[in-house]
């Protein structure tokens, strides 16, 4: 068993949920084929690794503890679902009467193009730009890319989220109105 002290704390938290982000939305959009039940599923994982953050063992892999805690609470729900099914009512009836889904609207950053990709990551410090392109394109770990440029894991982290800020603020088209629609993908 661990200390409570030796457990990642909130903020640490952040960072491994926002490195993680699209790859459980990947996974559960795989898993649910819808995309408002794979946003509902990231978003009661993540609710329950908040919850449960004082279970996870610091220098395990977090990737795994959170895409372990979707899979089962998506076992939960095909179960739930599966159990609370009426076998009397035949499913043409029900198709019938449901309403067609409604297409949901590509976020604003499913329209950049590669080409603004690359713009961007030229536009970025340079600093910044190293340690997105170790991570992200090379997919390297936070402590292998600390210990490439020798600088601190902690740094690494907050120039990576420096890095994804800046490159959401080249990127992002300027909203037509005001509010955050479409924001949610680049969690």
């Amino acid at each position: 068993m661990h200390r409570v002290a030796d457990c990642f704390g909130v903020q640490e938290y952040d960072i491994v949920v926002r490195e993680h982000a699209s790859e459980l939305h990947a996974v559960a959009l795989r898993l649910c084929q819808h995309p408002a039940d794979a946003r509902d599923l990231v978003q009661d994982t993540l609710e329950r690794g908040l919850r449960n953050l004082d279970r996870f063992i610091p220098g395990t892999d977090a990737r795994a503890w959170l895409l372990t805690i979707l899979h089962r609470l998506f076992i939960d729900r095909c179960r739930a679902k599966a159990q609370g099914q009426r076998g009397d009512v035949p499913v043409d009836f029900l198709e019938e009467r449901l309403p067609a889904p409604v297409p949901e609207a590509l976020p604003r950053w499913a329209a950049i193009s590669l080409e603004q990709l690359r713009d961007a990551l030229g536009r970025l410090p340079e600093a910044f730009r190293i340690i997105y392109q170790l991570h992200a394109v090379e997919g390297r770990s936070y402590i292998e890319i600390s210990q490439e440029l020798g600088i601190p894991k902690a740094t690494v982290g907050t120039r990576l989220m420096r890095a994804r800020r800046r490159l959401r603020e080249l990127l992002e088209p300027e909203p037509t109105h005001a509010g955050v629609e479409g924001m949610e993908g680049w969690a």
